[in-house]
């Protein structure tokens, strides 16, 4: 959930690594362990969309 709620739709936008739900979102979709999800969100940060590509990569490339 966003801080402010005027701004949901870009807070969607981003993973935080430091909200326990959200990395647990971001491990079940990807089939991670929590430390490793957590460890993949502070490395490249916070973006979902660039999370999304880099996961991609490590699956496809």
């Amino acid at each position: 959930m966003p801080d402010d709620p005027t701004k949901t739709k870009e807070d969607r936008k981003l993973a935080s690594s430091q909200q326990e739900y959200e990395v647990d979102d971001f491990a079940r979709k990807y089939d991670l362990s929590r430390g490793e999800a957590a460890t993949i969100i502070k490395r490249y940060g916070p973006s979902r969309s660039k999370l999304d590509a880099i996961m991609a990569q490590r699956f496809y490339g």
